[in-house]
């Protein structure tokens, strides 16, 4: 890790000691009723309304929650979930009010909170945070409660938890203890061993301040095969509704039309190193799969309980060990489930190309969207990166999936390496559209902490330790490119606007600064997803692209007068020509009230390439 756990002294035993002393002093009592808390996932002031109301957020069930809940009931404990992030954008989509301002959203989360408290007293409370920018509803959470219930223990954990402790622990000062890593099992031991049913030798992934450093018992007591066939007990969560709040996957555009969604872990782990990743600093190396029986039990209850009728798969490695993924989609068919599903979370490009079975047989059991993560189109950046596939997977991967039109492929691309030079970035550029998948989300580089390349960076003098990205910019889970608050950062940059160019118009070996990747990545994003539709007459691409670009004009970046030129392009080559009409007026209605726009259009020449194309 990153932030160095550093032990309070030489002898492990010792720091056990200490640790199990802190926590005989903090748990005056006996643990057994614990509420399980999933915050408000990102600051009041930075979620906006009207995107919210677009369903343009994810709003994920809280999944390890509801596993740690099954997890502690078999022990013998009351468990309660709150999702506090689920109330706030729940108000949200149902209020008719014009504007829900932070300090409502603030008193929505906090009395919901406080009166959960006080009715179902809890002995503990363990609050969850998966990404960084919860950091810091994560710490004044821990705050609101000590502040009202000083005496009553926090313990926090998850993801951006196990990835910045230091950070938790200085900056959450009423957080008693971090929980690390996967908690399945440590979790419920240190609830044993604070009702005196374990010695403190049990005592593992557990970590808090003395004197003012971060002491941690660094062993791990991951889950084994049995504690991994678990079934989320979500408790009275209404977990059929998250769909209507929010994202859950990236496919909505092309599943059934009102088909509720809902996600499942099949497996942990990823066989990959990327750099840039922290699931091995998480899950630790290799993967971990659960029994093909206890996945698809999981997905027949999501159907008849909830009524779910498409899966997103939470896996990082969907498609490690073939044979077990051939057998887990053939038991989905088999069963006849009448389930659709995706794989947002990526698959890796070299196991499909290698394994076409398996691409043949998720489609056979409901796939209709499959994102691949390629990164970079460059081999040198791709092997500093540690990507587990090259260039050449990735041009067969294109022929590959060509061969499956009902499966929406997209490809994560990232742009901002370390030292990547534009002449490399163009490479990511022509091998996007080489490969021709159906569309690509492309990011800037998010260094995340517990990171290889976070490390390399500071090391470059290109962050500094210790720094955290907590806006959600270039995070795929937040992303506000394509929303109303990009409108108006558009609207307010005239002057920057100005400045555009086309940087490939240049030398390539040149690195880009910070300030120019903004540029860079809608060049990229313009050139790798926009262009091929000036030249497409497939007509099920086509129609792809027709629901897609529907999706990002109407609900997503409503009125983008690119998405809805290139709209207007598709349309008139499906033969619609009254709709072709209308999508030409919002564009370009749009773009004579906005100098971002023109700018952008004039230097790549857009609106006569979209024309003549039409």
């Amino acid at each position: 890790m990153s932030e160095q756990i550093q032990d309070a002294a030489t002898s492990s035993n010792l720091v056990r000691e200490t640790i199990a002393k802190k926590i005989r002093s903090v748990f005056k009592n006996k643990c057994e009723r614990i509420l399980l808390v999933h915050p408000l996932q990102l600051d009041e002031d930075k979620i906006d309304p009207p995107i919210a109301r677009n369903r343009r957020y994810y709003s994920y069930p809280p999944y390890s929650l509801g596993v740690l809940s099954t997890n502690l009931k078999k022990r013998g404990y009351l468990p309660h979930i709150v999702d506090l992030n689920y109330e706030v954008f729940n108000y949200i989509c149902g209020s008719y009010e014009n504007l829900v301002t932070p300090e409502v959203m603030k008193r929505l989360w906090t009395e919901k909170l406080e009166r959960t408290i006080a009715e179902f007293k809890p002995n503990l409370v363990g609050l969850s945070c998966t990404f960084t920018m919860g950091h810091y509803l994560l710490v004044r959470s821990a705050d609101f409660i000590k502040k009202h219930y000083p005496s009553l223990p926090v313990i926090a954990g998850g993801v951006h938890v196990t990835n910045a402790p230091n950070h938790v622990l200085k900056e959450g000062k009423n957080i008693d203890f971090v929980s690390l890593y996967e908690s399945d099992v440590s979790f419920c031991d240190l609830i044993d061993f604070v009702n005196g049913k374990k010695t403190e030798e049990s005592l593992t992934q557990i970590g808090t301040l003395i004197d003012g450093r971060l002491v941690a018992i660094k062993e791990r007591t991951p889950p084994d095969a049995q504690d991994l066939n678990v079934i989320p007990d979500y408790g009275n969560l209404p977990i059929g509704r998250y769909n209507r709040i929010g994202e859950i996957g990236t496919f909505r555009y092309w599943r059934p039309e009102d088909a509720l969604g809902g996600s499942v872990l099949s497996n942990r782990g990823c066989r990959a190193k990327c750099t840039f990743c922290s699931v091995s600093n998480f899950n630790g190396s290799g993967v971990r799969a659960r029994s093909i029986e206890s996945v698809v039990d999981e997905i027949q209850l999501l159907r008849d309980q909830y009524q779910i009728r498409h899966i997103t798969w939470l896996d990082d490695d969907l498609f490690f060990n073939e044979v077990r993924a051939f057998k887990l989609f053939q038991e989905i068919a088999k069963r006849k489930l009448d389930i659709t599903w995706d794989a947002s979370n990526g698959v890796i490009a070299s196991a499909a190309v290698v394994h076409e079975e398996l691409v043949h047989a998720a489609a056979e059991s409901g796939c209709i969207g499959m994102y691949f993560g390629v990164e970079s189109g460059n081999d040198q950046i791709l092997r500093s990166i540690k990507k587990p596939s090259g260039v050449k997977h990735f041009k067969k991967l294109g022929e590959t999936m060509k061969k499956y039109p009902q499966i929406f492929t997209r490809g994560f691309l990232i742009i901002g390496f370390p030292n990547e030079t534009l002449g490399q970035i163009r490479d990511t550029i022509n091998l996007s559209i080489e490969m021709d998948l159906d569309w690509y989300t492309v990011q800037l580089l998010t260094p995340l902490p517990s990171t290889p390349i976070y490390n390399e960076m500071v090391n470059l003098g290109l962050i500094e330790q210790g720094s955290l990205n907590t806006d959600g910019e270039g995070y795929t889970m937040f992303s506000v490119r394509e929303s109303e608050r990009q409108r108006r950062k558009e609207e307010a940059q005239t002057l920057e606007a100005k400045r555009f160019h086309n940087f490939f118009e240049g030398k390539l070996d040149a690195i880009p600064t910070k300030e120019e990747l903004n540029d860079l990545w809608f060049l990229a994003d313009y050139q790798i997803n926009y262009v091929k539709i000036l030249s497409q007459t497939h007509p099920v691409k086509l129609k792809k692209m027709q629901k897609f670009l529907t999706d990002v004009s109407d609900r997503m970046a409503v009125g983008n007068p690119l998405s809805n030129l290139f709209l207007s392009t598709i349309e008139s080559k499906l033969g619609h020509a009254e709709e072709a009409e209308r999508r030409l007026q919002i564009s370009n209605s749009y773009l004579t009230n906005s100098d971002y726009w023109q700018r952008r259009f004039q230097v790549l020449h857009i609106g006569s390439s979209a024309k003549k194309a039409a």
